[in-house]
């Protein structure tokens, strides 16, 4: 990893103010929480509230990205998985349905955990990757010293994939023009979380389709193929139970990007009030020209399938960051085959997460995931691949209808220009912790 400015050496519980913040009052942080949004060095155009601010903009520092970047994504131990995964007869109940044992601290569907963390600021572009990391206790964060864990953890798992902050266009018929006066200004931080739809979306396939749920997936897109009609026919699938892949690929989109993200987002947003820092999420109406400027590979089907852009054009779909987060399809596997199969050694191979090589899992007696919870049945793991290998024949792409890597929001956090305020607001547009901050973050230290 590549540094951002002197980096913070002092132990973390050393640090007043990231303690003071730390206890700050939860419910405080939630009804003081409040779209802030004009940082340090900015302007204000416009007749109603017009105000050039005559501070330098003041970046975050190690500490206070490292806080925001715990809060946003961190790992927070080992998640429960306190469900029914056999029922009394020992038959599927829950469909095997966890992909991970790792806790985070945003909620996911099957704790799958598809999004990562990207953030840029005046220096450069980072990811903060954590997809494979497990965690070491059930609890990471049960004393005062395991708060040291914030900074460990940032150093350790932040990479720069960029020079330089990170150009977010600013143009009409792209982006608000109510946005471009303060979004990614100098000294601001601009986190933008990225979602792999394709890891939880088969998980969620063999999940809908095995017993008891044996659901008919259908493309109602393509004239109502049916590609998984010898499935039916054997009797594994219900044909009187019918499910759209379209509508299928919509609960995805809201399941995995549009839920995972705004969990994200606001547990930063809470964050902020605690430490007193301005800041708001914001619709990232540019990410296929931001996710491209961060070196995502863009993929273009081959043959025009019946889903196509204005001009008549394939509709592409970024793919993934080489090296660094990579979805489950072509081309980073020869085959969609190849990526369900993957997907479901995640789980079922000599490592998943069901044996006792899987790494930490909440159960006392850890050998029985391996031997009570049942495995996805083998019909079921081919009915996949074969629907899945459809889509991609179909339409060049896969999912279907979404990107594979998907941003749907971002969140800013900066320096408030308290003068603002204090000249146009009525008392108690922001709280004392913000009053504070500079004094208190920036002059002691």
């Amino acid at each position: 990893m590549v540094l951002k400015r002197s980096p913070v050496f002092e132990p973390v519980t050393s640090i007043q103010p990231a303690q003071r913040a730390w206890n700050y009052p939860l419910f405080d942080a939630i009804f003081q929480r409040r779209a802030r949004r004009f940082p340090l060095g900015a302007e204000m155009p416009g007749d109603v509230a017009p105000f050039k601010s005559n501070k330098e903009p003041v970046p975050l520092d190690e500490i206070e990205e490292a806080m925001l970047v715990a809060a946003g994504t961190g790992i927070s131990g080992v998640n429960l998985s306190d469900l029914p995964f056999n029922d009394q007869n020992g038959a599927n109940y829950c469909g095997n349905t966890m992909l991970q044992f790792v806790g985070r601290v945003y909620a996911s569907a099957c704790g799958s955990h598809g999004s990562e963390l990207f953030f840029t600021n005046d220096e450069g572009t980072y990811m903060v990757k954590l997809r494979d990391k497990l965690p070491s206790e059930m609890q990471e964060y049960e004393d005062l010293s395991d708060r040291e864990k914030i900074v460990q953890s940032f150093r350790a798992n932040t990479v720069q994939i960029g020079s330089g902050r990170l150009p977010v266009p600013m143009v009409p018929g792209i982006t608000q023009p109510f946005n471009w006066w303060n979004a990614n200004q100098p000294g601001s931080t601009l986190f933008m979380p990225v979602s792999d739809v394709t890891w939880e979306y088969i998980n969620v396939l063999m999940l809908v389709m095995d017993e008891p749920n044996s659901y008919y997936i259908y493309d109602d897109l393509n004239n109502n193929a049916e590609p998984l009609q010898e499935w039916a026919d054997k009797g594994y699938l219900d044909r009187s139970r019918p499910y759209a892949l379209s509508g299928l690929e919509s609960s995805m989109q809201m399941i995995i990007p549009g839920t995972e993200q705004a969990f994200m987002c606001q547990n930063m947003y809470l964050a902020i009030q605690a430490m007193g820092l301005g800041g708001w999420i914001f619709t990232a109406s540019v990410a296929p020209f931001v996710l491209g400027a961060m070196g995502f590979r863009m993929q273009v089907p081959e043959t025009k399938g019946p889903l196509s852009s204005l001009d008549g054009s394939p509709r592409a779909a970024m793919a993934g960051l080489d090296g660094h987060f990579e979805s489950y399809c072509p081309p980073y596997y020869p085959d969609m085959s190849s990526a369900v199969q993957a997907i479901y050694d995640s789980k079922w191979g000599r490592r998943g997460i069901y044996k006792e090589e899987g790494g930490p899992a909440p159960y006392k007696d850890r050998q029985s995931l391996d031997k009570l919870v049942n495995k996805t049945p083998e019909w079921c793991l081919e009915a996949t691949k074969a629907l899945c290998e459809y889509i991609w024949e179909t339409y060049g792409r896969f999912p279907a209808t979404i990107d594979p890597m998907m941003m749907n929001i971002w969140f800013q956090a900066h320096h408030l220009e308290t003068e603002f305020y204090d000249r146009y607001y009525q008392p108690g547009a922001y709280h004392q912790a913000v009053k504070d901050h500079m004094g208190v973050w920036h002059s002691a230290r």
